[in-house]
């Protein structure tokens, strides 16, 4: 069994460089990834050694949380369709503040992160390749928000994008710093199956030649981007450009 630790939100691993941020509420303590932050203050949990400013305070109830949220959906499936926009362009009215969100919780978007889009050619006869489609569900997926976070923290990695050997239908995508390196496959075959991780280690050595055919680069808008290799810096120990 891993020992490795994992966030208390999510479940995602922890990955080596990535920061943690501790948490209390009444059961005990919990550790949550950088990406979870907002969820743990919207379960009423609060950051470690902070005051807790309401003593009457106590996170609220996922159980009535979950009885709020499907009465508000059945109240809208009750409720008459509404009138048509105008033509105007005015935009339509905002939906009331109840102070709860309208869908489950889902990791709060970081002001500085992009979007995550899919960057497929455009146009009629554009036909994107094996690579351009696994980076483009890669960048949708949460290793691509993974690999944005660490980012941040380790600064921009080399990336290299190639057949997974033994494997026709899968793309493996290395993203390496100078000191951990990490490994995913995506399954073309299976449009359905999520993005996985393959191996992780620390030296960059470790990798075999055709991992550190560095082609593609995280891009100034945080996405994977192909055929643009890490500018600005020498390759890591043993890679190639």
């Amino acid at each position: 069994m891993s020992d490795d630790p994992t966030c208390a939100i999510c479940g995602r691993t922890i990955l080596a460089g990535e920061r943690v941020h501790g948490f209390v509420e009444p059961s005990g303590g919990h550790s949550v990834c950088e990406l979870c932050i907002d969820r743990a203050e919207r379960l009423g949990w609060r950051p470690e050694g902070a005051p807790d400013a309401d003593p009457d305070h106590r996170p609220r109830e996922r159980a009535g949380w979950l009885r709020d949220l499907l009465g508000r959906r059945t109240r809208r499936a009750e409720a008459p369709p509404a009138d048509p926009a105008p033509v105007s362009g005015a935009p339509p009215a905002a939906e009331p503040d109840t102070g709860r969100p309208s869908d489950l919780p889902v990791p709060a978007p970081d002001p500085a992160a992009p979007g995550r889009r899919a960057r497929l050619p455009v146009g009629p006869d554009s036909v994107p390749s094996p690579a351009e489609r696994a980076i483009a569900r890669f960048n949708a997926s949460e290793a691509g928000r993974t690999v944005f976070g660490l980012s941040r923290t380790l600064g921009a990695p080399w990336v290299s994008v190639g057949a997974a050997a033994g494997a026709p239908h899968e793309v493996r995508i290395t993203v390496a710093w100078e000191l951990s390196w990490y490994q995913w496959g995506v399954d073309l075959a299976d449009e359905l199956r999520p993005v996985f991780q393959l191996d992780k280690g620390g030296e960059i050595d470790e990798l075999d030649q055709p991992a550190r055919q560095w082609n593609a680069c995280l891009g100034e808008e945080g996405v994977i981007e192909l055929g643009r290799p890490r500018a600005g810096a020498g390759s890591p120990s043993g890679g190639q450009r």
